[in-house]
């Protein structure tokens, strides 16, 4: 499956869109901002709403844990993984590959963009796995309705 598909789903649902955050807000508003989108990442923006990064929970948990400044005082450009070192998908990525990257990259949430080089949306694993999921569910049934009827021949009437 490609990504523009899960894309695509996610649009139909209506939870295509991507958030962001200003990096010189604080982790406070960031866990604040996540908790009210029920997200899991945002991306960072400068005063020039220019990407410079992406702020994950993760990146909020293990940054601030016994760093000694509070969460109120923590900026997130100290805790967001900058832009030079994002992991950015493709449209025409293939799921499998972009799930192999997260695996080993051990990250959860990674940017697309389209042929033009425009972010289109936000993949996460949750979205990967749920789309492999449904496509295996939809294979065992296939293969379950196959043993019960290989010929695709009914040969039971309704009765009526």
């Amino acid at each position: 499956m490609l990504v523009q598909e899960i894309l695509n789903k996610k649009k139909e649902q209506g939870i295509h869109k991507v958030y962001t955050i200003h990096e010189d807000n604080t982790a406070f508003d960031a866990i604040a901002r996540l908790d009210e989108l029920k997200v899991g990442s945002l991306l960072v923006i400068n005063n020039a709403d220019e990407i410079t990064g992406i702020l994950s929970e993760r990146d909020i948990l293990y940054k601030c844990y016994n760093s000694g400044v509070s969460l109120k005082e923590q900026k997130v450009e100290n805790l967001m993984t900058p832009k030079d070192m994002l992991i950015i998908g493709k449209t025409d990525d293939n799921t499998s590959y972009l799930r192999n990257v997260m695996t080993e990259k051990r990250i959860r949430h990674i940017p697309i963009i389209d042929e033009s080089n425009n972010l289109v949306g936000i993949i996460s694993s949750g979205d990967i796995i749920k789309n492999e999921l449904e496509l295996t569910e939809n294979e065992a049934k296939l293969m379950r309705e196959h043993i019960k009827n290989p010929f695709g021949i009914h040969l039971y009437q309704k009765e009526e």
